[in-house]
């Protein structure tokens, strides 16, 4: 099976277009696109163009290369080029509309942005939604990079190479002497529970911390693999409802060949879905090799998983990584949130954040949130996604359900 990519990219026009001009290319753009399968969209604001494109790796690359050197616009900038689950424009095939920025929410949409009237917002909140939303608001049109490099060529593993790396591991301690306790995550747009974190303890509810003591230097990156599998089998007995945050070490991935791969065969066997997983790179651990790195990842964000930053701001790999890997969501290290509302250049680096991450389409959880003054102040910020005792403690081999929004 061919792999799915969606590919996002900005650029500056030549010329100021008129909406004749743009009706134009709407017509040749979408004849064209319908032929090689490829959906998405094309804005135009105030100068600036804002594409998704949506198809078969291939197809998609040749036509950006071809899109890149048409002399009607220029500084074209790649902002995403990622794998995907399914494409969030199936129906819609390649359509252009000249915008001002209040516009954004009352699109004209389908396979003409100008004749049907389909509510753009039903899409969804995918990358692109978030990434759009920034393009609303001023982002990817005014501070447009001269660079005009071509995306670089990942290798996509395909499904019978992916199934040859998924064997189960050997030798599993048939009762481990450890096990979890699950945090949940909250969303308090809508007061539901966003996700689970399985967080290590001992088999007496000792810490993470008296359990990792025990595990000797060389066993550290096969116990950070066995214990994934352990999560994944415990967090489906309990039902699991909402999606499921598992740690990961870095150089696990570079070490071990199953490291993800047992993920997915795991969460699969106990019949959850993919887009119920959410790796959480530990980024206290070196990375040598980024494109490394990223390449053992994207498959598997074709196959509907999630990726997040944890501990973000506290280790080696955070900026660097967002760089080259962009995750889905990262987790603010909980040492930027304590205390924040009294802490003015913590407040500072977090609206960086903020920013960085509005731009980029990736969402934030703000991690070991204790106090209604810490909430109050990142709430006031924009952020919706919560993790901490504040609104719901960890249950020692339990979903806990019940949460406070303050």
């Amino acid at each position: 099976m061919s792999q799915l990519i969606e590919l996002i990219y900005c650029s500056a026009a030549a010329h100021p277009f008129s909406r004749a001009e743009l009706a134009q290319l709407l017509a040749a753009s979408r004849s064209n696109n319908e032929k090689i399968d490829v959906s998405g969209m094309l804005l135009y604001a105030e100068g600036s163009f804002f594409q998704v494109l949506e198809g078969e790796a291939a197809t998609v690359e040749a036509l950006f290369e071809t899109i890149r050197r048409d002399p009607r616009h220029n500084a074209v900038t790649l902002i995403i080029r990622e794998p995907i689950a399914r494409r969030a424009f199936e129906a819609w095939t390649m359509g252009y509309a000249d915008i001002t920025p209040d516009e954004v929410n009352r699109l004209l949409g389908a396979s003409d942005f100008f004749a049907r009237e389909a509510s753009f917002t039903a899409l969804g909140q995918d990358r692109a939604m978030k990434l759009l939303e920034a393009f609303k608001q001023g982002s990817w049109r005014a501070r447009l990079s001269d660079s005009d490099a071509a995306p670089a060529e990942v290798a996509l593993p395909t499904e019978d190479t992916l199934a040859s790396q998924s064997a189960p591991l050997e030798g599993l301690p048939p009762h481990p002497d450890y096990t979890f306790a699950f945090q949940p995550i909250i969303d308090v747009r809508d007061g539901t529970i966003f996700s689970y974190e399985a967080l290590l303890r001992g088999v007496n509810n000792e810490t993470a911390e008296s359990v990792l003591s025990q595990v000797e230097a060389k066993r550290l990156h096969r116990f950070d693999e066995e214990s994934r599998i352990l999560a994944i089998e415990m967090a489906a007995r309990l039902g699991l409802p909402a999606r499921l945050n598992l740690n990961v070490l870095p150089r696990s991935i570079g070490i071990s060949p199953t490291a993800v791969a047992s993920v997915r065969e795991t969460a699969r066997r106990c019949g959850l879905r993919m887009d119920q997983i959410v790796l959480e790179i530990l980024e206290w651990e070196i990375i040598d090799d980024f494109e490394a790195f990223k390449s053992k990842l994207d498959p598997y964000r074709g196959f509907g998983m999630h990726f997040a930053i944890d501990d973000f701001g506290s280790g080696y790999a955070g900026l660097n990584l967002l760089a080259e890997f962009q995750p889905d969501l990262i987790k603010l290290d909980m040492e930027l949130v304590r205390g924040i509302e009294h802490n003015g250049p913590r407040q500072a680096i977090v609206r960086g954040i903020i920013r960085t991450c509005f731009d980029l389409g990736i969402d934030i959880i703000a991690e070991g949130v204790e106090t209604v003054g810490e909430y109050r102040w990142l709430h006031s910020e924009g952020i919706v996604l919560y993790q901490g005792n504040l609104l719901a403690e960890p249950a020692f081999e339990a979903l806990p359900t019940r949460f406070t929004i303050p």
